[in-house]
């Protein structure tokens, strides 16, 4: 029995190691070559660590292709379309979970928009493409923001559903009882009882709007307005790879993700954890 189990704890950390690697060494790997000489990068075999290190890539993408203001206008679409989904969202999910649909066109509700999510966006676009030129919204930001809604707001629903849902509705009916209105009762007390949950899908939706590609590269046609995915893309051409600021823009396009998602982890955690709350 002990042999059984010592083998049974060696497989398992064993199959830990394993994936932990497979997941680290890509990270690892674009560290390595944002730091390496461009003649280095084509070296065969490839050397694990560069062989004289250099910050000549990240220097190149701050000072000649002014990389930050691709992160600008990145976190600016991101927060915007992030903020807008969970304020429409925080509104449909609300009235989803407390007042309904008649006939338990609720639920049928929350399956069309989950089909919605489901469908290819480059299906939509066309019509997306339309109303946003109608409405003189192409190559602005605020139209990359309306148009992210197509990715952030089912989401965004689907998520506050749930957290609406786990709010026990005591409160809430003590809230009307004392006078206050259902908007009233909805930003005093349901919201802030909730809050966990508010960061975490805020969040996800700015990390989804951080990461979007397709749209921000057929909506957005200025150069000055191009966010980081588009920029990033650039540095693949049809006969060559810039490998080291390909590596290095994904390095710093990482970093405000990963800042954001360090300071508010523990909300997060909170908030995927709230749903366990049973009204």
């Amino acid at each position: 029995m002990r042999t059984t189990s010592k083998i049974g704890r060696i497989i398992h950390w064993v199959v830990i190691a394993l994936a932990l690697a497979w997941t680290i060494f890509p990270l690892y790997w674009i560290i390595v070559t944002s730091f390496k000489q461009s003649w280095e990068v084509l070296l065969w075999p490839p050397t694990p660590v560069p062989l004289h290190p250099t910050l000549e890539n990240y220097a190149k993408l701050v000072f000649k292709d002014r990389f930050y203001v691709y992160m600008l206008n990145s976190l600016i679409v991101s927060t915007g379309a992030a903020t807008l989904s969970l304020l429409l969202g925080s509104l449909a999910a609300y009235g989803l979970a407390r007042i309904g649909l008649p006939a338990r066109l609720g639920n049928l509700f929350l399956v069309w928009v989950l089909v919605i999510r489901m469908i290819p966006p480059i299906t939509i676009a066309i019509p997306l493409f339309t109303i946003l030129r109608s409405m003189g919204l192409l190559d602005t930001r605020l139209g990359l923001i309306i148009a992210y809604q197509v990715y952030t707001l089912p989401y965004t629903i689907w998520l506050l559903h749930g957290f609406f849902t786990a709010v026990p509705r005591d409160i809430e009916w003590a809230a009307l009882v004392d006078g206050a209105t259902r908007l009233q009762a909805l930003l005093r007390v349901i919201l802030p009882a909730m809050a966990p949950g508010l960061v975490t899908v805020l969040v996800l939706s700015m990390i989804m709007s951080w990461n979007e590609f397709l749209y921000a590269l057929i909506f957005i046609n200025s150069p000055e307005k191009y966010t980081v995915t588009v920029i990033v893309a650039n540095y693949i051409q049809e006969f060559t790879i810039d490998w080291g600021r390909l590596a290095g823009s994904g390095i710093l396009s990482m970093l405000p993700v990963l800042a954001l998602t360090f300071y508010v982890q523990k909300y997060v955690i909170r908030g995927l954890a709230y749903t366990g709350v049973k009204a």
